[in-house]
């Protein structure tokens, strides 16, 4: 599962709605939101909340609300909260006792602060009756930089969470222009922050996350058509530049696969040598750096017509024609092709 976020002090406007449509289209099915605003101010965000719960019903999307428990104590006692908590799952940050949670779990859709949360409370939850395999654990998002999560701390807690049965949803950063007053990303992972978000979020589901959500309000179209690919249609989309002439047709029209039995130094086309019906003649040999695509011609008899992508730094041959290059924002996804994964050629 993917989603996005939209925050309180956004306004909702006919383009609003427009990219609500636009990334369930591309497969998004969440919107996460947050009351992170102080407290006197927060009635004023009210009439906001209720129009997102009503856009996000509107198009099926599921509404994650994060609240502390000031905040949450100050929207259940307006008028309108009974005709919307139904249509809201509450993400409960670290202000929540054990008490306060076991008892919020009999009558609302919650989900768990997954920093924060450790084997005392586990103990204590289950003692309160609480079943985890019913509730998700959230990470949060760190708009100010350098203070996203640790790598190492992060993949150690996601293998504890796991083996008591959450769900784990993280953040990775969206688009330019990003989030106001810092502008620097909202991420989970400090790593993170730079990174493409497609790019963040594959890495997020290899670290045992289930869902990644975009912490920035927007996400711009080529990232979506990316998330797409991935999330809904399975394959990894990787874009290719400086074709050159005598490319094969068919290698950017089909999903190809990466062999069961991985290469160390190539990601190998395992439909490719079928797929050739021609002779081909040596050409444009030259050296094979990172990312270039290339086909064996003729002079490596049963192997001719193999693709491969290159994965590190080889030399030159005459038997390995070179045929184009993946492009550099492309690179790091080779890592995360593995034996038997499903990836698709794009010519830019």
């Amino acid at each position: 599962m993917i989603g996005f976020s939209f925050y309180l002090n956004q306004t909702i406007t006919k383009e609003t709605i427009e990219y609500f449509k636009n990334m369930k289209d591309s497969g998004f099915s969440e919107v996460f939101t947050s009351t992170d605003i102080p407290n006197d101010k927060l009635p004023s965000y009210f009439d906001n909340l209720y129009r997102l719960s009503d856009l996000t019903k509107e198009l099926d999307l599921k509404l994650i609300v994060g609240v502390s428990n000031q905040s949450f104590e100050i929207l259940s006692k307006q008028t309108d909260f009974n005709n919307y908590h139904d249509q809201m799952t509450f993400r409960l940050d670290s202000s929540f006792s054990n008490e306060n949670i076991a008892q919020l779990y009999k009558s609302e859709s919650i989900a768990l602060d997954a920093s924060t949360i450790g084997n005392s409370d586990i103990v204590e939850l289950k003692k309160l009756k609480v079943n985890f395999s019913d509730l998700d654990a959230w990470y949060d998002s760190y708009p100010h930089i350098d203070t996203g999560l640790d790598l190492t701390w992060f993949a150690q807690k996601n293998r504890w969470l796991k083996k008591l049965g959450f769900q784990i949803h993280a953040f990775v950063t969206g688009s330019e222009p990003l989030n106001e007053p810092f502008n620097a990303g909202m991420p989970t992972l400090e790593r993170h922050r730079k990174a493409l978000p497609f790019i963040a979020a594959i890495e997020l589901q290899k670290l045992d996350v289930d869902n990644v959500v975009i912490g920035d309000s927007y996400l711009e179209p080529s990232q979506q058509k990316s998330f797409y690919a991935y999330f809904t249609d399975g394959y990894i989309p990787l874009h290719m530049s400086g074709t050159r002439i005598g490319t094969p047709k068919y290698l950017f029209t089909e999903i190809f696969h990466n062999r069961k039995d991985p290469a160390r130094d190539l990601i190998r086309l395992t439909e490719s040598r079928k797929m050739n019906l021609n002779t081909i003649e040596p050409t444009n040999n030259t050296n094979r750096i990172f990312g270039s695509v290339t086909i064996d011609n003729r002079l490596f008899e049963t192997y001719m017509g193999e693709i491969q992508i290159v994965c590190t730094h080889l030399p030159a041959s005459q038997k390995v024609n070179v045929l184009g290059k993946i492009i550099k924002d492309d690179l790091k996804l080779l890592s995360y092709i593995d034996g038997g994964a499903a990836f698709k050629l794009i010519k830019v």
